[in-house]
C-alpha cells in the first residue's frame, strides 16, 4: 500500500504548484516587457531583417504562456471550490468507512482475544456470541484480559499473544468453521461499505485515492478467507498439518496489520474528536 504523504510533503506539492503559477506570471510579464530590449541599438539592428518573424514569435509564445497561466489559475479555483463543496460529504464518507473498517478488524480479533462485540455496540452481535468466544478460550485455559482503552483496538493488541491464542484455538474442532463464517461476514461488511461510498468518493477531489488504499485490506481478507477454508477442509478430514496452521497465522497477522494501517489513515480524514 502506498504511503500517505506527510503534511510536509503535501505542503511541498502545494508549494510546487504555486511556484509553477508564479513562473507563468513572470514569463508573461517578461514577455510583455521584452520589446523594451529593442531600444538597444545593436539588438534592434541585429533583428531588423526579420522583424515580422520576431513579432509572430512573440505572439505565439505569448499565447501559450497566457493560456498556461489562465489554465493554472482556473484549475486551482475549481479545486478549491470543489473541495469546499464536498468537505462535509467527504467527512461523512470517511467517518462511515472508518467505522466499518474498525468493526471489521474487531470482528476478526474478538474470537481470538475474547473481546465483547455486543458491549462495543457493533450491530449483529449478542452477549451469546461473547460467551461462545470466552468458552473457547477458557477450554484452553486462556484467561482473556483484553482491555482496550479506546474504540480502535491497535495499542491493546499484542501480536505475539494473538498468534499464540490463534494457534491454540485452531486445534479446537469447529474453530476454523467459526472463523471462516466470521471472516466471510467481515468481508461482506467491508465490501458493502466500499461499494456504497465509491460513487461519492469519485466526485470528491482526492477522496478516491484514499478509498483505493483499502484494497490491500480487502484483498488480504480474501486470502485469509481461503486459508480458513483450506484449514476447515483439513480439520473435517483430520489432516491438519503445521504448514496449514502457519498459513492461517501468517494471513491472519497480515490482515490485522492491514486493518490497523488503514484505520490509522482514515481517522485523521474522518475528523473525529476522539478515537
Amino acid at each position: 500500500m502506498r504511503k500517505e504523504p506527510t503534511l510536509g510533503e503535501k505542503t511541498a506539492v502545494k508549494g510546487g504548484a504555486f511556484r509553477r503559477e508564479n513562473w507563468f506570471l513572470i514569463a508573461a510579464i517578461g514577455l510583455l516587457l521584452s520589446p523594451a530590449l529593442f531600444d538597444l541599438r545593436w539588438l534592434r539592428d541585429a533583428t531588423a531583417d526579420f522583424g515580422n518573424s520576431r513579432d509572430a514569435l512573440y505572439g505565439v509564445v505569448g499565447a501559450f504562456v497566457t493560456a498556461g497561466l489562465v489554465n493554472s489559475w482556473s484549475k486551482r479555483r475549481a479545486e478549491t471550490r470543489d473541495r469546499l463543496r464536498y468537505d462535509g460529504m467527504s467527512k461523512v464518507a470517511f467517518r462511515s468507512l472508518a467505522q466499518t473498517v474498525n468493526d471489521v478488524g474487531r470482528m476478526l480479533l474478538a474470537p481470538v482475544v475474547g473481546a465483547d462485540l455486543y458491549a462495543a455496540g457493533i450491530p449483529g452481535f449478542t452477549p451469546e456470541h461473547h460467551e461462545e468466544n470466552l468458552a473457547n478460550l477458557r477450554a484452553l485455559s486462556i484467561q482473556p484480559d483484553f482491555a482496550p482503552k479506546s474504540g480502535v483496538w491497535d495499542d491493546a493488541v499484542s501480536r505475539d499473544k494473538v498468534t499464540a491464542n490463534l494457534m491454540a484455538l485452531c486445534a479446537q474442532h469447529g474453530f476454523p468453521q467459526h472463523m471462516f463464517r466470521t471472516t466471510s461476514a467481515a468481508r461482506r461488511r467491508l465490501q458493502t461499505a466500499m461499494a456504497d461510498w465509491a460513487p461519492v468518493m469519485v466526485a470528491v477531489p482526492g477522496a478516491n485515492e484514499h478509498l483505493a488504499r483499502g484494497w490491500p485490506l480487502a484483498d488480504q481478507i480474501v486470502l485469509l478467507l481461503e486459508s480458513w477454508r483450506h484449514l476447515m477442509t483439513a480439520d473435517a478430514a483430520a489432516t491438519v498439518s503445521q504448514s496449514d496452521l502457519d498459513r492461517v497465522a501468517e494471513d491472519y497477522a497480515e490482515t490485522i496489520r492491514q486493518y490497523q494501517a488503514w484505520i490509522q489513515e482514515l481517522i485523521p480524514l474522518a475528523g473525529l474528536p476522539a478515537r
